[in-house]
């Protein structure tokens, strides 16, 4: 029971309590009759505008219905089942789940503004993986590297049954000014491949005429 609920509850309760003694007095004591209390009733009624009266008692019944919903109504901690043995079942929240394979992409060059969202099935589950790649890099290999990491990571670390994973580039991010070590070799052997070389066995005119 939420603090609002509580609050309505409580009042509720008093009315009841303070009508209950009023009732239990009222019978001995004879302080008022009940057929005036109605009468007066039906008076403000009829005395006023019917539209006025519907609106009044609209509003209590739906505030009682959202009561009774938000009292009865308990938010389901959405989960999904990790690898559990004969000792006993566990799961984690969806939101761990995909907050923690972030964080794990997070580790990984030329991937930035990720979202992962983990979705349950009865076979095991789906990732499904949002991110933007740096321009200039091999998509499909990047792609791939990502996925890999992921299935990795929600098996072995989170115990997950992964039955598929789906990553989506939204964008491309321009290159990073500053290069790595691995990125700056890659570069240069490019570079080196692109030189024409020189034909070989090629002798000089004296040779030749030798």
């Amino acid at each position: 029971m939420n603090i609002f609920n509580r609050i309505i509850m409580i009042l509720l309760l008093l009315f009841l309590i303070i009508s209950s003694i009023v009732i239990a007095v009222n019978i001995f004591a004879d302080l008022f009759s009940w057929s005036d209390i109605f009468d007066r009733i039906l008076s403000f009624i009829d005395g006023t505008n019917p539209y006025i009266v519907l609106g009044i008692f609209i509003a209590i019944t739906s505030i009682g219905i959202v009561i009774l919903v938000f009292e009865f109504y308990r938010r389901r901690i959405k989960t999904t089942n990790v690898v559990s043995s004969k000792e006993g079942r566990a799961t984690i929240t969806l939101r761990s789940a995909s907050q923690m394979i972030a964080e794990n992409l997070g580790d990984i060059d030329h991937i930035n503004n990720i979202k992962v969202r983990v979705i349950p099935k009865s076979g095991g589950t789906i990732i499904n993986i949002v991110a933007m790649l740096t321009k200039g890099i091999n998509v499909s290999k990047k792609t791939q590297e990502v996925i890999k990491e992921v299935n990795a990571f929600a098996t072995e670390d989170l115990g997950l049954k992964v039955v598929r994973t789906n990553f989506t580039v939204t964008g491309f991010n321009p290159k990073s000014e500053y290069a790595t070590v691995d990125e700056l070799e890659e570069e240069e052997e490019d570079r080196i491949k692109e030189i024409p070389k020189e034909p070989e066995n090629i002798g000089t005119l004296e040779d030749k005429n030798d």
